[in-house]
């Protein structure tokens, strides 16, 4: 390594890590509160809190990384070009490419080091994730309980309440819907109440007061009856106080590395096919003859159970128009679920190809930030700091838009998971090649400046 390469980096690295820890704490902070609020309230020791940081920790890094080199980019030669650093440079015959190129290759290293983590350590860290939350949410659940909103996560249970004292456990207007071991369900409305857990933490205790119980006669369910109360106390069972881990092996998209969903999206495939070969013999079968046919389709692959009734003959000609209209419907039934099953297995494919392109296109962020950043600090000059946070909220906001957008307009089958995920990374590459160009060659970016520099270049 040179001395200009350790140069460089060394204006390089300082604002990298002061943006990636600003921008780390930025997305912890707005992670915080729900977290803190859900973890303390029910009671949970330190190491738990501990362990919803540090796996949570990992998509923010997946995030954070390609924009502290954007800003790290932007504020190293914002500060060289606002010293003159990057003029004399060039006064001794050093270009912008070569100035750029240690920046480049730590660009490059950090690409390949996301896209094992993305594919690595991601998975797994969102996968324990879920698990804790899902673990936490199920401890002492009706701390969670919000006004006017509906809770159904106790079994056997629907029960909505519209105010609630989280200090003091005083409710008021409740209403259970209550369907467990009862063949006809049962309503029971209240005006106020208190609750409060059992011993063992399994069920939540409600004392209600001034209250009715609405439920169809046992006796004669044509009959409906009504019970009023004074004060009546209800056990609601199936809930959890005590803290512990369960385990899982289901996973989604995102608990996924990119070997695995194509392994999924390949078994769809193969499904797909399956269901086209179905559609195929069915309509082959119909009353019209009208036959569709797929790529790499065989109807030998399918035995459908109308088969063995279709040449069967009838005893009259009413009863072979019965026969033949019941052919018809369930070939037309066949169709449509097959139909049903093809569009829900391209649309999860869909999904699926959007997370493996996600978990390179995050990645090559680095590269392209890095092509823009170089031209944009240098323009940027005495800028430093103010300027490089203001180009890099700029292009964050147009890259996550271009992002969020695409995997929305993805899902609504509008571009293609592959256009979804990289039009970003493609625009702002583009660009930044030509900013690139045009500082290399001092040219104004206008049709103009353009036109200038292609007739001195062909002059020479």
């Amino acid at each position: 390594m040179s001395r200009l390469d350790r140069y460089i980096l060394r204006e390089y690295h300082g604002p990298f890590w002061f943006a990636l820890v600003v921008i780390t704490m930025v997305l912890v902070v707005d992670f915080v509160p729900e977290v803190v609020r859900m973890v303390v309230s029910k009671g949970l020791p330190a190491w738990v809190i501990i362990q919803v940081f540090v796996l949570n920790l990992a998509w923010m890094l997946a995030l954070s990384v390609p924009m502290a080199v954007l800003s790290g980019t932007l504020m190293a030669f914002g500060r060289l070009s606002g010293d003159s650093e990057t003029l004399a440079m060039k006064a001794a015959g050093i270009s912008l490419y070569r100035m750029m190129a240690p920046v480049l290759i730590i660009a490059a290293l950090l690409y390949v080091g996301l896209v094992y983590f993305n594919n690595n350590v991601l998975p797994d860290a969102n996968h324990e994730a879920r698990r804790l939350m899902s673990d936490i949410r199920r401890k002492r659940p009706t701390l969670d309980l919000k006004p006017n909103v509906m809770e159904d996560r106790i079994p056997g249970y629907h029960l909505l309440i519209k105010k609630i004292d989280q200090k003091t456990s005083d409710i008021a207007d409740i209403t259970i819907f209550e369907q467990k071991g009862r063949i006809e369900p049962r309503t029971v409305v209240a005006k106020t109440g208190t609750m409060r857990h059992s011993e063992d933490g399994a069920t939540l205790i409600l004392e209600l007061s001034d209250g009715e119980i609405h439920e169809p006669d046992p006796e004669d369910r044509r009959q409906y009856r009504r019970t009023a109360f004074e004060h009546e106390t209800f056990y609601l069972g199936g809930i959890g106080d005590e803290w512990s881990r369960t385990d899982s092996e289901y996973r989604t998209d995102r608990e996924k590395s990119s070997a695995q969903m194509r392994a999924d999206i390949l078994a769809w495939d193969t499904s797909i096919r399956s269901c086209w070969n179905s559609i195929n013999v069915a309509c082959s079968l119909s009353v019209t003859g009208f036959f569709l046919q797929r790529p790499d389709t065989s109807m030998a692959e399918v035995a459908l159970p109308i088969q063995s009734e279709t040449f069967r003959p009838a005893a009259t000609p009413a009863r072979a128009g019965e026969r033949a209209n019941d052919r018809a419907r369930r070939i037309g039934g066949l169709i449509e679920r097959e139909v049903s099953a093809i569009n829900n297995q391209e649309r999860l494919i869909d999904q699926y190809e959007i997370e493996i392109y996600k978990k390179y296109a995050i990645p090559a962020a680095c590269l392209v930030f890095t092509l823009i950043g170089c031209p944009l600090g240098v323009r940027a000059r005495r800028g430093g700091i103010a300027a490089g946070l203001g180009f890099s909220i700029g292009l964050f906001l147009l890259y996550w838009t271009f992002l969020i957008g695409g995997e929305s307009l993805a899902d609504r089958a509008i571009v293609t998971p592959f256009w979804a995920m990289w039009s970003a990374d493609i625009l702002i590459g583009v660009v930044g090649l030509v900013l690139l160009w045009s500082v290399t060659n001092e040219t104004a970016l206008s049709p103009a400046g353009i036109r200038i520099r292609i007739r001195r270049t062909g002059a020479t």
